[in-house]
Order: C-alpha cells, then sequence, then structure tokens
C-alpha cells in the first residue's frame, strides 16, 4: 500500500486555512461595541411600532449604518442587544417610534462583545432631540415622550471622543484561540488519515513492525 508521505502537510494547511480565518474573523467581531438596554413602548399611535438605531462610523447617520426592530406593545418590554460593524462610534441615534407615543429605556450601556463595559450611564442631558417633547430620568429609566404630530422622532448621543474596543488585548487571546484550533483539527486529520491507512503514521509503524518481525 502507498503512503501519503505528505500528510502531515496536507493536515497543517487545511487546519490553518480553517483556523486562522477564523481567528481573524473573531477579532474582528471582538473590536465592535455592542449597544444593549431595554425599551418599553407605553403609548404609540402607528402600528406596529418600530425603532431604528443608527451608528455613527465616522461618515454620519447613515440608512445603511442602521437596523429597525418591531416592538411590542402592551407594556411589553424589548431588549435590545447588537453588534454595531464599526471600530469606532462617534455617535448613536435612536428612532425610538415612527410616530407620536411615549417609550421607557432602561439599563442602556455601550460595551464591548465579552461584557466589559465602554460606557455603563447615560442621562437625559447627554441627549439631543428632536421632534421630542418630554425626555426624562424616572426610576432609573429613561422616559421620552414623542411630540403630537411627530412623524419621524428621534433622540441623538454624541460622545466627546469616538468609542473603541481596546484591541491590544484581544490580539493575543485570538491568537491562542487560532492556534487551539489550528492544533485540534491537524490532530483529528491526522488521526483520519491514520484510520483510512493514507498517514505517513501508517508507513512508520509497518517499518517497525517489519524489524520487530525480522
Amino acid at each position: 500500500m502507498q503512503y501519503r508521505k505528505f500528510s502531515w502537510l496536507v493536515s497543517l494547511v487545511l487546519a490553518a486555512l480553517f483556523a486562522f480565518p477564523h481567528a481573524t474573523g473573531r477579532y474582528r467581531a471582538s473590536t465592535r461595541p455592542v449597544v444593549d438596554f431595554d425599551i418599553t413602548v407605553e403609548k404609540n399611535v402607528h402600528r406596529p411600532p418600530v425603532l431604528q438605531i443608527y451608528y455613527d462610523k465616522g461618515k454620519g447617520f447613515r440608512e445603511q449604518d442602521s437596523f429597525r426592530v418591531t416592538l411590542p406593545e402592551g407594556g411589553i418590554s424589548k431588549h435590545i442587544q447588537a453588534i454595531l460593524p464599526a471600530t469606532k462610534l462617534y455617535a448613536l441615534r435612536l428612532d425610538y417610534l415612527n410616530g407620536p407615543g411615549t417609550v421607557a429605556v432602561s439599563g442602556m450601556k455601550i460595551m464591548d462583545p465579552f461584557g466589559s463595559p465602554l460606557v455603563s450611564h447615560f442621562s437625559a442631558a447627554q441627549f439631543t432631540t428632536f421632534q421630542t417633547e418630554v425626555l426624562q430620568e424616572k426610576e432609573g429609566s429613561l422616559v421620552i415622550q414623542a411630540s403630537s404630530q411627530a412623524d419621524d422622532p428621534y433622540i441623538t448621543l454624541v460622545f466627546e471622543s469616538a468609542l473603541g474596543v481596546p484591541a491590544k488585548d484581544k490580539i493575543r487571546a485570538n491568537v491562542i484561540f487560532g492556534t487551539k484550533i489550528f492544533a485540534i483539527l491537524w490532530v483529528v486529520l491526522e488521526i483520519l488519515f491514520l484510520l483510512t491507512g493514507k498517514s505517513w503514521l501508517n508507513g512508520w509503524i509497518d517499518m517497525k513492525k517489519a524489524r520487530l518481525s525480522s
């Protein structure tokens, strides 16, 4: 039987092709900020109520840099947690309803993907408003009331300096992660080659057996 003399090299290449791009993707994800809060619709006119979140990556608020969430009615709280595809976050805008109404936002924070907070508290004074009559803090929540003629009410939060997840500590962790995945895959592939009789180890084992029997 002919053995694959370079099965170890094939295993290394296949493991590397999977492990390190995966680690790179994980690293990129680990440097992106996460917005996290609860929102409750207390009153609304247009149904269904829709929340749209814009994130400024340095090019202003753009439709392609936003996402929408349909909110439940009847005072039911909706938990929002989203990784923002931005390495730097300059501002955040919440289009909290698509018409007149009132919402309550609580527990708002911005953190890294591992849960470490970048900003853990926001006050009403930090926001600017549009088509909004009331923005006040009440029992740990931000109560936001749109004007009666509002068609696109929102609040905006501009950061003094751009928020970013420190990347320095993430590089080492993701290199270790990629190396572990690489090592595991290489061992698994070599075992598969060995079980199918196509590993360089099969040849080495047969050589050992031949020497012992001679």
